[in-house]
């Protein structure tokens, strides 16, 4: 729920939590002296979840790639140990991740 500050010409700023749909205040709860609603410059705004900082694409870019890396080094080794069919099936499937990422 919103907190809204109003200005009232006797006891000054005051806060009051309300609903969004809920209508302003006119008259001062302590005094019933007219007030008008201020427009505060300072706004506390929570976000919640991924994607909201610049971080977290990017830690996930990160995370992709090297996990495509590892993949990558899998058929190097295969290549290296000179099973030249199980460097193909392993190049295969890693083309597919690639693909699919």
């Amino acid at each position: 729920m919103p907190i809204y500050e109003y200005k009232c010409s006797n006891c000054g700023i005051f806060e009051k939590m309300q609903r969004i749909n809920e209508a302003s205040l006119t008259q001062c709860p302590t005094c019933g002296e007219q007030v008008h609603r201020v427009i505060s410059k300072n706004v506390g705004i929570v976000f919640k979840g991924s994607g909201f900082y610049t971080t977290d694409s990017g830690n996930r870019l990160k995370d992709q790639a090297r996990a495509l890396n590892q993949e990558r080094q899998k058929d190097n080794e295969a290549l290296l140990d000179g099973d030249i069919k199980g460097f193909v099936e392993q190049s295969e499937s890693t083309d597919k991740k690639v693909a699919g990422a």
